[in-house]
């Protein structure tokens, strides 16, 4: 007889060994890596060819991914072999489970221990929920989530009011303290990255002060997590719960040399922290019927708010660092930028936004741990957005073997045009956005109109984030110069990384365009 193996365990400890129990969790975990693997589970008879040790080798490799996500830290081959054989050393990093819990030990993550913190009910939970109260809250929920993305730029600037003025950076909806202003851009590769593994963070959403921010997951139980309930009622397309950099210092001392401290964190962190933040503004700042009340703003009216009332105490929450780019365009005919429209169904925040192109979250594309990951480090990040966001590639989502940077294209002749002095790639600053506590290193790459031209031949219209936009109905692109800028800032509603990424570039322009 074959030996059961540890997976069979593993689901009895869950109470997921029917195959109804073990297909409403996998079909759960599945939509949270890829809406195309729901339904592809194994067949009962399969399930207990599992379960029995009957299979040979491993299951295909969908059905691995899946595997590995519902149970953080095994992997494939961990959950095939023998129940009797020693259980692995954890992982020395943290890993983040695509339902979204982060396991730190290896094992299991705290939500797959017990049961009274799983907000799991399965796919289109929305759509099967019966009870009169649940339903009451979740359309409450949803509708100030609503009212939230139609009103998150008046929000965001309006919530900057709360800040000291010497930390708003203009009206750009970025707080930037004198500590980390450049008097000058400096060269990305002045800007050195340290290592600081993952420190704890007192400040993650899971608060008496956001229950009136998180919808009820059962009749009398709120959700646990503000992630968990954008997942189940307002999941947007792109929604996966990814290891994440987390900035825990930046320092400026020397201007033309500086240094940012990085963690680990994952991206549903940041949600939970973030957009609760965001939330808790709708909630307080707009009635029911979108009235707005901006008298309401204020400290005592922001309990959680409160909790992070300072924005640059790095070690109080995780702040998730993204990287925007302006991306010039220089020839003898005149300066050009991109911009993107990013759709609101599309990505979790910003939606409906102008942004500058491309953004991205800071973040490894290989399973290598920082910081030892060739992707620990922003230039390499930078590549993989435009290869994303200009030429429509598909990403590098962080499961897979690291990428050949030397060898891929469009990478190799990116690295290649940097080195030549064909691209030049410039630090703007380092900002928090005041509306959801997202950290942005600003920059600006400028690049030569001959090599802009071969490296992006073929660029997309759209991408996976929204619609590249342009300057009037002749497909012109932006021109830079100062009363473009400023007609975009005054007239359009523009992410608030893109906003200072505009304003710090053209303050800075003759030293851009030197």
């Amino acid at each position: 007889m074959a030996t059961p193996i540890r997976l069979k365990t593993l689901l009895r400890q869950r109470h997921w060994q029917t195959h109804r129990a073990f297909t409403i969790e996998y079909d759960r975990t599945a939509a949270t890596i890829d809406r195309r693997l729901i339904g592809s589970g194994p067949s009962r008879a399969q399930l207990y060819r599992w379960l029995a040790g009957d299979l040979i080798g491993l299951p295909y490799p969908d059905h691995c991914r899946v595997l590995e996500a519902m149970f953080p830290g095994w992997t494939a081959e961990q959950l095939f072999a023998p129940e009797t054989s020693a259980k692995p050393a954890p992982p020395t990093t943290a890993t983040c489970d695509r339902s979204g819990m982060i396991s730190k030990e290896g094992g299991d993550s705290p939500a797959s221990q017990t049961n009274t913190d799983d907000d799991s009910h399965g796919v289109n939970y929305r759509g099967r929920e019966t009870d009169a109260q649940a339903i009451a809250s979740h359309q409450a929920w949803l509708r100030t989530r609503r009212l939230l993305n139609q009103h998150r730029l008046d929000l965001t600037h309006r919530v900057t009011q709360l800040y000291p003025p010497e930390t708003r950076l203009a009206t750009t909806g970025i707080l930037m303290p004198p500590a980390w202003r450049l008097p000058a851009p400096v060269d990305l590769t002045s800007l050195t990255l340290a290592w600081k593994g993952q420190p704890p963070a007192p400040v993650t959403g899971r608060h008496r002060e956001t229950l009136p921010l998180r919808p009820l997951a059962e009749p009398g139980r709120p959700y646990s997590r503000y992630s968990r309930a954008m997942r189940d009622l307002d999941r947007p397309r792109l929604f996966e719960n990814r290891i994440c950099y987390r900035l825990l210092d930046a320092d400026w001392d020397n201007p033309d040399n500086g240094m940012l401290a990085l963690g680990a964190m994952c991206y549903f962190d940041m949600i939970d922290v973030g957009e609760a933040l965001a939330h808790e503004l709708a909630h307080v700042a707009i009635d029911p019927d979108g009235t707005p009340r901006p008298e309401r703003l204020t400290w005592d009216a922001l309990p959680f708010r409160r909790m992070v009332a300072d924005p640059f105490d790095l070690a109080a929450y995780p702040l998730m660092l993204s990287i925007s780019t302006l991306t010039v365009r220089r020839s003898r005919a005149g300066t050009t930028f991109q911009m993107l429209r990013r759709n609101p169904a599309k990505v979790a925040i910003a939606g409906g936004m102008l942004s500058v192109m491309p953004t991205g979250v800071f973040q490894p594309a290989s399973v290598i741990p920082a910081p030892d990951s060739p992707d620990f480090d922003l230039w390499r990040n930078m590549m993989r957005e435009y290869s994303e966001e200009f030429l429509g590639n598909p990403e590098h989502d962080g499961d897979g073997p690291p990428i050949d940077y030397a060898t891929t294209e469009p990478f190799r002749t990116m690295d290649a045009a940097r080195h030549a002095g064909k691209i030049r790639v410039l630090c703007l600053g380092v900002g928090i956005d005041a509306l959801n506590y997202v950290g942005d290193v600003l920059t600006v790459a400028i690049f030569d109109d001959d090599i802009f031209d071969e490296i992006f031949t073929g660029m997309v219209t759209h991408n996976d984030e929204g619609t590249i936009v342009t300057a009037d109905r002749e497909r012109r692109e932006f021109t830079f110069d100062q009363a473009t800028i400023e007609r975009l800032l005054a007239t359009e509603p523009i992410a608030p990384s893109g906003a200072a990424c505009l304003h710090l570039a053209w303050n800075h322009h003759e030293a851009i365009l030197a």
